[in-house]
């Protein structure tokens, strides 16, 4: 097999006047030069991850979600990029991934202008010396990041229109202004009008998907703007929830609204909710597309639900597809008020909204899926060891040693983490940036979450012991394939393990996309 290179290009609006000289062309040329200066390298067979516009505050980008997917599948043995400050600003996670995880995956890491590789990692103290530039970058990002906020804060008490997109029903002019969008703004007003007379959510994404409406994904679209979205079998369709949206949207009155959401931290891409009372709301910043009675006379009719609490993952976690409309089927318990007859379900809810892809509109029980599922890795098993399930339960339990490890490895990272977020905490305190009550508090919160992990990483400790004693006891034991089997139930690792989809048809059967469907073909 070729062995592959990925190189890993960024560009952010980050960079400022750097922009010329950290283009991705000025990137590719520099990495090139080096890998045709190092004969180590010239065998490789070259893949290319980009991620233009993207900031490198965390690792929520598509290119470099791309190379993590090849690199987890064992598809990529070395990557190359121009400086740490490409592959990530944030220095703990890009410490993590060349310190643990690619060291651990057999995978070599080079920083060309750091003059960084990780087949030579250990000579002079080289990684010590990267460390402590990736702790500058970081604090430059974050530094840039409080900037920013405060800049976009300033515009938008000056009715400036500060968002990257225009809400559906508007348009955005080089003067940072919104202005009614001739074809959408009318929907707007139509929604607000079906929802006043008392047409439900649904009935109404029913009617705009009747009359082809595009929604408002499909009008970014066809306006080619830029932005990433993950969409199913190419289609927009408009949902409850997108008009759900269009009506609790104050904007639509000719208010500016922001700051709904702040980051978790500086210089984090993670949001949180704010309460409303603290949003930046400047009132007639733009022309109305509706007007304020039937926008409160809509909201009083239709109340905001409260959101519901998460649950913890299930087996079939985002793993159950509709094999017509290509959609996520969500799960939900049926069974009505009786506790003792509710069970678990799934059924698309496409069919609400559009006829269009002829999905299946009965219910599914989730037993059947997992019983299916249960019977046929059971079933793959048993070729796969050829009967020696002795032999397989103790691969098992050396396997699950290995994931406990690794699971330690990310524990003690998160524990350094938290005790440099407790640092920056006390900074900000003795700097005045952080009352002593918020400060007192917030430290409450990082301790309790210290304290959380720590005994979590107890937990996986004694798990290894556990199961180096388990694996011993397998050894010791006779144990033929009659007396059991190595798969009573199913659970979210074996899942994950053996399948990649579940998609339930047309006709309501069931198709399982196994991640070794070859042996079944053997």
């Amino acid at each position: 097999m070729t062995k592959r290179m990925g190189i890993y290009l960024r560009l952010s609006d980050e960079d400022g006047n750097l922009k010329e000289s950290n283009s991705i062309q000025g990137q590719r040329e520099l990495i090139f030069h080096y890998i045709m200066n190092h004969n180590g390298l010239t065998s490789y067979e070259i893949v290319e991850f980009c991620d233009d516009g993207y900031s490198g505050t965390d690792f929520y980008r598509p290119g470099v979600q791309e190379l993590l997917k090849e690199v987890k599948n064992e598809k990529i043995g070395c990557i190359i990029v121009k400086d740490f400050s490409r592959f990530g600003r944030n220095y703990i996670e890009v410490g993590n991934y060349i310190e643990q995880i690619f060291p651990f995956l057999g995978v070599q890491f080079i920083s060309v202008n750091d003059n960084y590789d990780s087949s030579r990692r250990s000579v002079n103290g080289e990684f010590t010396a990267t460390a402590f530039q990736n702790l500058m970058n970081d604090l430059y990002s974050k530094d840039l990041s409080q900037k920013i906020i405060s800049a976009r804060r300033t515009k938008a008490n000056e009715g400036k229109f500060i968002t990257a997109f225009a809400p559906y029903g508007y348009e955005k002019t080089k003067e940072q202004r919104l202005v009614a969008d001739k074809e959408a703004a009318p929907i707007v007003e139509r929604i607000f009008n079906m929802a006043l007379e008392g047409t439900s959510q649904v009935q109404i994404a029913r009617t705009l998907n009747c009359e082809k409406i595009p929604s408002p994904l499909l009008l970014r679209k066809m306006k080619k703007e830029n932005f990433f979205c993950a969409t199913v079998n190419k289609k927009y369709l408009w949902h409850p929830g997108a008009v759900s949206k269009i009506l609790k949207d104050q904007r639509y009155v000719g208010d500016g609204v922001y700051g709904k959401v702040v980051p978790k931290n500086v210089g984090s891409s993670q949001t949180k909710a704010v309460p409303q009372k603290n949003w930046i709301i400047v009132p007639n910043t733009h022309g109305p597309i509706v007007g304020r009675e039937t926008f409160d006379l809509v909201n009083a009719k239709h109340k905001s639900h409260q959101p519901r609490e998460k649950k913890a993952p299930y087996p079939l976690w985002k793993k159950v597809r509709c094999g017509a409309c290509n959609h996520r089927i969500p799960r939900e318990i049926s069974g009505g008020k009786n506790p003792q007859g509710a069970a678990a379900v799934f059924r698309c809810t496409t069919p609400r909204v559009t006829e269009e892809f002829g999905c299946y509109k009965g219910k599914i029980a989730e037993r059947r899926i997992e019983e299916i599922i249960q019977i046929l890795s059971n079933k793959m098993l048993s070729i796969i060891y050829d009967g020696d399930l002795q032999g397989f339960l103790v691969k098992q339990a050396q396997g699950n040693i290995l994931i406990a490890q690794a699971n330690i490895k990310q524990l003690e990272v998160k524990l350094k983490q938290i005790s440099l977020k407790k640092m920056q905490l006390y900074e900000l305190y003795k700097a005045n940036k952080l009352e002593k009550e918020s400060f007192l508090n917030k430290k409450m919160v990082w301790e309790k979450l210290y304290d959380k992990t720590q005994n979590t990483l107890i937990v996986e400790r004694d798990k290894i012991i556990c199961l180096r004693a388990k694996t011993q006891n397998s050894l010791d034991k006779s144990l033929s394939v009659n007396e059991g089997v190595p798969f009573q139930g199913v659970t979210k690792q074996l899942v994950e393990a053996f399948v990649v989809e579940v998609f339930v048809e047309k006709n309501g059967s069931i198709k399982v996309f196994w991640r070794f469907q070859d042996i079944y073909q053997q």
